[in-house]
This record gives C-alpha cells, sequence and structure tokens, in this order.
C-alpha cells in the first residue's frame, strides 16, 4: 500500500488560513479521506469509498464547467 497525501492552503489574514486535505492509497476500494478546515479553525472531515467519490468528482466537474460558460458569456 502506498498512501499519499496532498493539501492546499489559502492564507486568509494574519493567522487566518483555509485549507483542504485529500489522502488516498492505491489499494483498490478503500476510502479517500478528504478533511477540510475553515477560517474559524473548524474540521469537516469525509471519508468516501470510490462510488461516492465519483460522483463527488463528477459534480465539482459540472459545476466548474457551468461558472465557465457563465464566464465566457
Amino acid at each position: 500500500m502506498i498512501e499519499t497525501t496532498r493539501t492546499y492552503r489559502r492564507d486568509l489574514s494574519v493567522g487566518a488560513y483555509v485549507r483542504l486535505e485529500v489522502t488516498y492509497d492505491d489499494t483498490a476500494g478503500t476510502p479517500t479521506y478528504i478533511g477540510y478546515r475553515d477560517a474559524d479553525g473548524g474540521l469537516t472531515e469525509l471519508n468516501l469509498n470510490p462510488l461516492d467519490l465519483s460522483a463527488l468528482i463528477n459534480m465539482l466537474s459540472d459545476a466548474t464547467t457551468s461558472k465557465e460558460a457563465h464566464r465566457a458569456v
């Protein structure tokens, strides 16, 4: 098993930030962990099975496509 973690952090004001972390491994059928820490320090965590993760990716892709289409108008 090879575990991978990707982290995105966006600094806001002094000492405040938003952080998104995704952890997954190369074992078929295992969940993918998604952690989101908001500017107030609140943490939201998800453990998504492969089907749920695929659905989330599709929804995010649709949202991005919609925003790009409206921006092009």
